[in-house]
C-alpha cells in the first residue's frame, strides 16, 4: 500500500525533469513514488487532447496581468506530450552565464532523446520557399535538431497533439522505465506542500480523489514546472520561489500568399541559428490549427472559454484560408520580472526591452514572409506568448549549486531552477539539468 510506505525518493511531477530523476533512481534499485496532477492521455488530436492537457481549473485561459498568455501542460509526460519534439543545444554563453557546465549532461541527453536534424525530406513546400526567402536575405535556415524518430513519423503535423505514431519522445519513455525498474506511479494526485521537520523533509502532503493524504519521503524532488513548483514551495515555507519568471515570451507573424501554405507541415522545421549568437532570438517557421489562428486574429480568447465559445470559435476557424498561410515566430530572452503568486495568478509584463526585441524580431519575420511570397498587407500578428515559464526557483537564489532548496532533502528540477531564460526550446536542457542532479543524489 503506497500511503503506508517510506520511500527513498517521491518525484512531484512527469515531465522531462520528473521523469529523468524518476528513470536515474529507479535504475539504483531505489524506493521511488512519482506522483502527477493529471490524468494519463491515450489519445491524439487537437480536440481530444488540448482541452484536458491545458484547461485550467477555472475554464479560463491562464493569463498575466500583462495579457501574456502562459501554457502548461497538467498530464503525465507533462509539457513533452504537447511540445513539438524540439532539442537545439543552446551556445555555450548561456551555460558560462549560469556557471554550469553541462556538456557530458547534454550528450547523455541527445543520446537517450534520440535528437537528429530535421530531414529535408521532411521539410514541407511552404516551410522550404521559407527557407529560401531566407537566403534571399542573407540567412540561412539550418535544420532543427528534433527528439524524432524518423522512421516512424508520418509528417501530419500532430506532434504538439499526442503524435499518433509514437516518433516523438516524451517523458512517458521515462517513465515507464522507471515503473518497469519497480517505480510506483500515482496519477491525478495533486501535491499541496512538502513535509518537513527541523529543517529535514519527511514527504510530501497531497489531494487524491478529493481527500487529503500524507506519503512519507526522505527525500523531495519538485518538478511540478515553471508555475506549478513555486507554489508548492511557498506552501512549504518557502516564500521567495515564484519570484524572477521569465517565459521565452513570443509571437507570431502570419502572412497569406497566392501559392503555398503551412497547413498541416511539421512546424519548426528549421530555425535561424545565427539570431541565437547574434541577437538572443530564436527564429523559426510556424504556424498553428485553424482554431488558434483564430484566436490570434480576435487578439485572445474570449474571458471564459466554455463549450459554446469554442464550437463558434472552430466554425470560424473554418473559413481562414490556411492552404495560402505562412507564418514565423520569435522566442526571446524576456527579462525576470515576473511573479507566480500562491494562488496561481500570474504577474507578468513586457518590460521596454522586451518590446524592443519583439519588434525587432516582428520586422525580420515580415521580411521572410515577405520574400517568401506573403502579401505585405495581408501581414497579421499573434497574441504574446509563453510555453517556457522558468527561473521561479533559480539556481543560487532558491536551490544551491546542487538544486537543493533550505529545507534538507528538498530538491527542484525542471525549469524553475534555471538561473536565467534559455529564449528557446529548453527540454533537452531541462533532462541534462536533472541528470547532473541525479548523478549528484546517487553519488551522496
Amino acid at each position: 500500500m503506497i500511503l503506508n510506505k517510506e520511500y527513498d525518493y517521491i518525484v512531484v511531477g512527469s515531465g522531462p525533469g520528473g521523469a529523468t530523476v524518476a528513470k536515474e533512481l529507479a535504475q539504483a534499485n531505489l524506493n521511488i513514488l512519482i506522483l502527477e496532477k493529471g490524468p494519463h492521455l491515450k489519445k491524439t488530436g487537437f480536440l481530444k487532447v488540448a482541452p484536458k492537457a491545458f484547461e485550467e481549473n477555472t475554464k479560463k485561459p491562464l493569463r498575466s496581468d500583462g495579457n501574456i498568455y502562459f501554457a502548461r501542460a497538467s498530464i503525465l509526460g507533462g509539457s513533452s506530450y504537447v511540445a513539438m519534439g524540439n532539442a537545439p543545444t543552446p551556445p555555450i554563453k548561456v551555460f558560462n552565464e549560469w556557471g554550469i557546465d553541462l556538456s557530458e549532461e547534454l550528450e547523455w541527453s541527445r543520446k537517450e532523446l534520440r535528437v537528429t536534424p530535421m530531414p529535408e525530406e521532411f521539410m514541407g513546400e511552404a516551410t522550404n520557399q521559407i527557407n529560401r526567402a531566407a537566403a534571399s536575405l542573407g540567412w540561412e535556415m539550418k535544420p532543427t535538431p528534433k527528439s524524432v524518430d524518423f522512421d516512424k513519423c508520418k509528417k501530419c503535423g500532430l506532434c504538439m497533439y499526442g503524435c499518433p505514431t509514437g516518433a516523438k519522445w516524451t517523458s512517458l519513455d521515462f517513465i515507464d522505465a522507471a515503473v518497469k525498474n519497480g517505480a510506483d506511479l500515482m496519477i491525478e494526485t495533486e501535491v499541496t506542500h512538502v513535509l518537513h521537520k527541523n529543517g529535514s523533509t519527511q514527504g510530501v502532503s497531497a489531494l487524491y480523489k478529493g481527500e487529503h493524504i500524507a506519503i512519507k519521503g526522505r527525500h523531495v524532488i519538485i518538478s511540478a514546472g515553471g508555475l506549478g513548483s513555486p507554489i508548492i514551495l511557498q506552501n512549504s515555507g518557502i516564500n521567495d520561489a515564484g519570484k524572477g519568471l521569465a517565459g521565452d515570451v513570443f509571437q507570431t507573424t502570419y502572412g497569406f500568399t497566392n501559392d503555398v501554405g503551412m497547413e498541416r507541415e511539421i512546424i519548426l522545421a528549421t530555425y535561424l541559428d545565427q539570431l541565437i549568437e547574434e541577437k538572443g532570438l530564436f527564429t523559426a517557421p510556424y504556424m498553428y490549427n485553424p482554431f488558434l489562428i483564430k484566436r490570434d486574429i480576435d487578439g485572445g480568447y474570449p474571458e471564459k472559454v466554455g463549450k459554446l465559445q469554442q464550437i463558434k470559435m472552430i466554425i470560424e476557424s473554418q473559413t481562414i484560408d490556411t492552404k495560402h498561410l505562412i507564418g514565423m515566430m520569435t522566442k526571446i530572452r524576456d527579462e525576470m520580472n515576473g511573479i507566480v503568486h500562491n494562488n496561481g495568478n500570474i504577474s507578468k509584463h513586457l518590460t521596454k526591452r522586451d518590446k524592443a526585441q519583439l519588434d525587432e524580431a516582428h520586422n525580420i519575420n515580415r521580411r521572410i514572409l515577405i520574400a517568401a511570397g506573403a502579401r505585405p498587407e495581408s501581414i497579421f500578428t499573434g497574441i504574446f506568448e509563453s510555453g517556457h515559464p522558468c527561473c521561479t526557483a533559480a539556481i543560487g537564489k532558491i536551490v544551491d549549486e546542487h538544486q537543493e532548496t533550505t529545507i534538507k532533502n528538498l530538491f527542484v528540477s525542471d525549469a524553475s531552477v534555471f538561473p536565467s531564460p534559455l529564449g528557446m526550446p529548453p527540454i533537452l536542457t531541462i533532462v541534462a539539468l536533472s541528470k547532473r542532479l541525479s548523478n549528484y543524489l546517487l553519488s551522496t
